[in-house]
Formats: C-alpha cells, structure tokens, sequence
C-alpha cells in the first residue's frame, strides 16, 4: 500500500499531478480542488494517496489530507461507487460539504455530482450515514464576524458550523436554527436537517 508520495512536482495534467520521488515518476489522479490548489511546477509536494489495484488497471488517487483520502476509502465502499465516481463527487463538493448533506439526508444535491443517480445518492446516504458523525462536517476553522456560541447549545453550534461550511451565510443561518420549534431538545444532525428543509424554502 502506498500510503504517501512526497516528492517535487513535475507535470500536470487534466485529471493528474506527476510527482518525481525516489527517482521514479508517479501518476497520482487528483480532484479538481487538488489539481487546482497544487503548487508551481518545481515545488515539492506531499499527497496522502490510495492504491487501486483492479483486474483492469491500478491507479494511484492523492489528496491534500489524510481526512480526504480515507472518505474517498469510504466513498468507494458504497455500493456501485467506483473510484473514478468517487473522484468525480470529491471535485464537485468538499469533503465537509458532502459528510453535512449526507447527514442532512440531501440527496437531490448530492445528485448534481457526475455519475450520480437518485438510487446512487440514495445508496450512499444510506450506507454511510451511521457511518459520519456531525463533527465531521465541520471546517478545521470557521471566521465569523461574531461568535457562533453565543445563546446557542453546543448541538446548535455544531449545526450552525456545518451549515457555514456549506455556505450559508451567519444570520440565515442563525436565523433557521432560532426558529426551530423545540431546537433545545434536538441534537446537532436533527437542528442541521430540520434547518436545511427550512433553508430550502
């Protein structure tokens, strides 16, 4: 298992970096958020990397984090969600993005990622929910203007960030979650789903 390539970049290409490490040059497939945050031609770089091993081919896949690469593991246990489905939803939305809607069970959105139907959205909310936890949907840091906790339970706040990383903007999201009826008794995933649904409209 190649766990890591550190190495000095070499070439880009449409879906891939070439990494030179050890004197040997590896094709590392990459999502777009990968292919386009990757430094100057010349500069070293570490990706944190999957080997696919196939009766048809192997592929080695990269990414910026540990976290990502071992979702992308998790994304290609799903029923019928190969590794190169799994690449294409990983450059349509972020890691973060993607654990909050599958938690908040979005799967129309979750369908706007190429090579997804309804029943492929379907299936991986299904498979991996139980398997994702709130905190995972939420950004190492999120800058706000004021604090995200004040007045909130920590189940509030946890909702409130998730719905940051996905976008929203801090009143409108602080304001779906102070109208939740009963919010105090809800946990995070039911204040982040209820909020969505509300959100929506």
């Amino acid at each position: 298992m190649i766990r890591f390539v550190h190495g000095i970049l070499r070439e880009k290409k449409e879906d891939s970096l070439i990494i030179e490490a050890g004197g040997l040059g590896y094709g590392v497939r990459v999502p777009i958020s990968v292919l386009s945050e990757a430094p100057p031609i010349g500069e070293e770089l570490l990706l944190h990397t999957y080997f696919s091993v196939r009766e048809d081919g192997q592929d080695l896949f990269g990414f910026f984090t540990e976290k990502d690469r071992d979702f992308f593991m998790q994304l290609i246990s799903v029923s019928g969600i190969g590794a190169k489905t799994a690449l294409g939803i990983l450059s349509c939305f972020r890691r973060e993005e993607l654990i909050a809607l599958i938690l908040s069970a979005d799967s129309k959105r979750i369908q706007k990622a190429p090579g997804l139907g309804k029943k492929s959205a379907e299936r991986l909310i299904l498979e991996l929910k139980d398997k994702l936890q709130i905190e995972d949907a939420l950004p190492g840091a999120v800058e706000t203007e004021e604090p995200l906790s004040g007045g909130f339970s920590e189940a509030m706040q946890e909702a409130m960030e998730a719905l940051l990383s996905l976008g929203y903007k801090q009143g409108e999201a602080r304001t779906a979650i102070v109208k939740l009826p009963n919010v105090e008794e809800m946990n995070a995933e039911e204040i982040l789903r209820s909020a969505l649904r509300k959100l929506a409209f």
